[in-house]
């Protein structure tokens, strides 16, 4: 079977859906021996390349929201057909709304939030991700979701048969991991950081929807209690995120590093000493996961899907309890025994997102079709 596979994510600045993708591209040349995977781009990218095909596709000019699903519905078919694929699979939520005769799609669907909260998207946005995710249900063979809360998600808000959507659980890169990094080089990293000994580290998108101004509260109470230790967030502004910027610059005790590239985030990683997450809403959160494989522990709001995910490997509170996000954190830095446990925890409750399972079951649901 040649499967098509829309790899455009793979040539923008990585986020948590590009990384669970090129991991998973990473594993797949050993886990399918059977099928031809053909990789559709704007220009060439290097990932096993005696492996897979990589199509160059037409790269336009627009900008990136406006010229994709131009590329997906008017562009895309074309090249599906001329390779001769029979199945196309997006990471991304995006399949062509016309379906084109036989070739199936499946595609994720990570979260239905524009339908549970409007104010967490601008109106423009929303309404895309609501006409073409519609379109993309409509003419998909398969779905694939990323948690159970988000397929009850999409159950409640669409016409759907239960039986096309299947849970797939997502890994994070086993380059997230304890890298038991020396005294000195931690000491380096954080001297040209300016950080402190003591950091609550933050990943993920400067945004409404991540309770951003949660973390500044909590920032303010720690900071009445203990001014040496630091918040640091790490992630690109989106949504909002301009007026909260405005407002993380006006604490002393709150450092926004902006992105970073991946070798020095898996460092940071393992140099803080808590990592915070009170966020509103969640599909699946690969932020918290990859903090658990780093053995750095978790304190996370217990909402949507989160509480599925972190499970027992976290401490866990509604997204507004300010004073308990508090006593955790200065429980974790003053109890050596209570810290070691819950990091053991997370990294226990981590071995079960194992890429090797994902890519497998993904590659069932492709032979399914």
């Amino acid at each position: 079977m040649n499967i098509g596979i829309d790899a455009r994510i793979l040539e923008r600045k990585m986020t948590g859906i590009g990384r669970f993708l090129k991991t998973f591209l990473t594993e797949l040349p050993a886990i399918d021996k059977q099928n031809k995977y053909y990789l559709f781009t704007y220009d060439s990218i290097n990932i096993h390349d005696d492996f897979y095909t990589n199509i160059q596709t037409v790269k336009g000019f627009l900008p990136q929201k406006l010229f994709s699903p131009i590329w997906c519905n008017f562009i895309l078919p074309r090249y599906l057909k001329k390779n001769k694929i029979d199945l196309f699979f997006s990471a991304n939520q995006l399949i062509p709304l016309i379906k084109i005769k036989n070739i199936k799609y499946i595609f994720v669907l990570h979260d239905v939030i524009y339908k549970v909260d409007k104010t967490f998207h601008p109106f423009v946005y929303r309404k895309y991700l609501q006409f073409f995710t519609y379109f993309s249900i409509k003419s998909s063979d398969l779905i694939i979701t990323v948690s159970e809360y988000s397929k009850q998600d999409i159950l409640k808000y669409y016409k759907v048969k239960e039986n096309k959507i299947k849970v797939i659980y997502q890994a994070v890169d086993e380059e997230f991991k304890i890298l038991n990094l020396a005294d000195d080089e931690k000491k380096e990293i954080k001297k040209r950081l300016n950080l402190p000994e003591h950091i609550i580290l933050y990943v993920g998108v400067i945004e409404n929807r991540k309770n951003i101004t949660g973390i500044l509260r909590i920032a303010d109470e720690v900071y009445k209690k203990d001014k040496d230790i630091k918040f640091v967030l790490i992630g690109k502004i989106g949504y909002g995120g301009e007026k909260l910027f405005e407002k993380i610059q006006t604490r002393e005790n709150v450092v926004y590093l902006g992105n970073v590239e991946d070798q020095l985030l898996k460092k940071i990683y393992n140099i803080s000493s808590v990592f915070l997450f009170p966020s509103f809403y969640e599909g699946f959160g690969f932020p918290p996961l990859e903090a658990m494989k780093s053995g750095l522990p978790v304190v996370s709001s217990n909402n949507a899907s989160l509480k599925e995910i972190i499970d027992s490997g976290g401490l866990l509170h509604e997204p507004d309890d300010y004073n308990s996000f508090v006593q955790d954190i200065f429980k974790l830095i003053g109890d050596k025994k209570f810290y070691l446990e819950v990091r053991n925890n997370g990294i226990e409750r981590a071995k079960i997102f194992n890429i090797n399972h994902t890519a497998k079951e993904l590659v069932n649901a492709f032979n399914s079709l």
